[in-house]
C-alpha cells in the first residue's frame, strides 16, 4: 500500500538517467509514495525548460533546506568524492556512481558520516545481472574469483588518465585488464558495473575482482555487452512481466501458465467481494491494482482450485510438492525507478511453478524466469524467503487435494 506520507527525494545529476528519473518522479511519484523536492546539475542551464523552477537547486550545499529523505546521485563519481559525506549529514544517499567507492578515502568518509549522522548509503547495482547470485556465493565462501568484461565501440568510452590516449589496434582491443580499483579512476563512467560487482563480493573487493575493458569495432555506437550475463530461460515457460501494480494478476497467470486473468477481471472480483463499498478495500484506491489475498483466493476458487496457507512453523520437508500445482508468495519488494532500487519496501506477489520437471521463480519483476532446479532447489528458495520474515506462502492445489489434506506429509 502507498505510504501516507510521501518520501522526499532529491536527484543529483540531470544527464540521460537523471532526466528519466525526474520525469518518472513527476509523472508517477505520488503513486509510489515519493515526492521530488529538488534537482541539481553542475550545469544549471540543462534544467531550463524541463525542470520546474521551484525544484531547481543551484547550490548543493543548501539541500538541507528541501528536507530530503533520500538523495539519488546519478551524476559523476566526483560528486560523491566532493559532497557524499555532506549529503549524508541530512539524508540517506543512493550512490549511482559506485566507481567512486574504489577510492578508499571516499569510502571511509561515507562510512564515518553514515555512522555519525545515522543515515544509510545505498548502492545502485545498475546493469549487473546476477548480483544476488554473486552475493550468495561470496557469503557462502564459494567465490574464488570474479571477472567482469565490458565490450563496447571505442566511441562509447569516456576515459581519463593513462587510458585517455588509448588507441584500438584492431577490431577488438583490450584496453585494460586488472583490478577494478585501478580501472575506476581511469574509466569512472564506464566501470560502475564492475564496481557494483566488487561491492557485491566483499571477500574479493576492488583489489581482487578483475575488470576487463574491451574496445570492439563490431559493436554499434552506444551498444555494449557486459559479463557476467543472465542465463537464458526455456522459451516454453509462460512468464508475464510487471505492469503497474498488477503483480497479483501476473502471479495468477504465471502459476497457471496461461493468461486467464486481467485487470478488468480482478476489478470485477473486487466488486463482488465488497459490492456496497465506495472505497474498495481489496485494491489500490488509484485503480492501478495492488490486489489483496482475497482476490487471489476468489480467482482460484472460480477455477475449481484452492489456495492453502502454509504455516511457516512446519518444516518444509512436510510439503508434498508433487501434490501442489504451484506456489504464490507474498513478500516485501524494493521500489525501483528504472535501473535504480530505492530503499523502500512494498508487498509483492510472486509465483513458483514446475515446468517440464524444473521449478521456476516466475517473479514478474524478473527479466525472465529463474530456474530453481528440482524439489531441493525450490525448498531452499522457500527456506531463504521465509527466513527473511514478512513472507507468506500460498499453495495452489485442486479442491480434491485441499479436502484430502494430501499437500502435507504427516509422517
Amino acid at each position: 500500500m502507498v505510504p501516507q506520507v510521501p518520501k522526499k527525494v532529491g536527484v543529483v545529476g540531470y544527464g540521460r538517467l537523471g532526466q528519466f528519473l525526474v520525469s518518472r518522479l513527476l509523472a508517477q511519484g505520488s503513486e509510489l509514495g515519493l515526492e521530488l523536492v529538488f534537482v541539481w546539475n553542475r550545469d544549471p542551464g540543462r534544467m531550463a525548460g524541463s525542470v520546474p523552477p521551484a525544484l531547481q537547486l543551484h547550490d548543493l550545499t543548501t539541500l538541507e533546506e528541501r528536507h530530503p529523505d533520500l538523495v539519488v546521485e546519478v551524476a559523476h563519481p566526483n560528486v560523491i568524492h566532493e559532497s557524499g559525506a555532506r549529503i549524508l549529514r541530512h539524508a540517506n544517499l543512493l550512490v549511482g556512481s559506485p566507481s567512486a567507492l574504489a577510492d578508499q578515502t571516499t569510502e571511509q568518509r561515507l562510512i564515518e558520516a553514515s555512522n555519525h549522522w545515522g543515515h544509510t548509503v545505498f548502492v545502485a547495482r545498475g546493469a549487473l545481472w546476477g548480483t544476488e547470485d554473486i552475493r550468495r556465493l561470496d557469503a557462502a565462501g564459494g567465490l574464488q574469483s570474479l571477472r567482469v568484461t565490458m565490450a563496447t565501440h571505442p566511441d562509447g568510452f569516456r576515459l581519463e588518465g593513462s587510458l585517455a590516449a588509448a588507441q584500438s589496434s584492431g577490431p577488438r582491443t583490450v584496453l585494460y585488464e586488472g583490478p577494478v580499483r585501478g580501472l575506476c579512476p581511469l574509466a569512472p563512467r564506464n566501470s560502475n558495473t564492475m564496481a557494483a560487482a566488487a561491492l557485491a563480493a566483499p571477500s574479493l573487493g576492488f583489489d581482487r575482482v578483475i575488470g576487463v575493458l574491451v574496445a570492439d569495432l563490431s559493436r554499434s555506437r552506444g551498444g555494449m555487452s557486459q559479463a557476467p550475463e543472465a542465463r537464458p530461460s526455456s522459451s516454453s515457460v509462460y512468464h508475464e512481466r510487471q505492469r503497474l501494480e498488477l503483480c497479483a494478476v501476473h502471479a495468477l497467470n504465471n502459476v497457471l501458465q496461461q493468461q486467464l486473468f486481467s485487470q478488468e477481471a480482478a476489478d470485477e472480483i473486487c466488486k463482488r467481494l465488497a459490492p456496497d463499498s465506495r472505497l474498495n478495500p481489496h485494491r489500490s484506491l488509484l485503480g492501478t491494482g495492488n490486489y489483496d489475498v482475497n482476490v487471489i483466493m476468489a480467482a482460484l476458487q472460480g477455477l475449481g482450485l484452492a489456495a492453502v496457507w502454509w504455516d511457516r512453523r512446519r518444516p518444509l520437508s512436510q510439503l508434498a510438492l508433487p501434490k501442489v500445482l504451484g506456489l504464490i508468495l507474498n513478500l516485501p519488494s524494493p521500489v525501483s525507478l528504472g535501473l535504480l532500487s530505492l530503499p523502500l519496501r512494498r508487498r509483492h506477489w510472486v509465483a513458483l511453478r514446475q515446468v517440464d520437471g524444473i521449478y521456476y521463480n516466475l517473479d514478474s519483476k524478473l527479466r525472465a524466469p529463474e530456474a530453481l532446479g528440482d524439489e531441493d532447489g525450490v525448498r531452499a528458495f522457500l527456506a531463504a524467503a521465509l527466513a527473511q520474515g514478512l513472507c507468506e506462502v500460498l499453495l495452489v492445489v485442486t479442491k480434491e487435494v485441499e479436502e484430502a489434506g494430501c499437500w502435507l506429509h504427516t509422517s
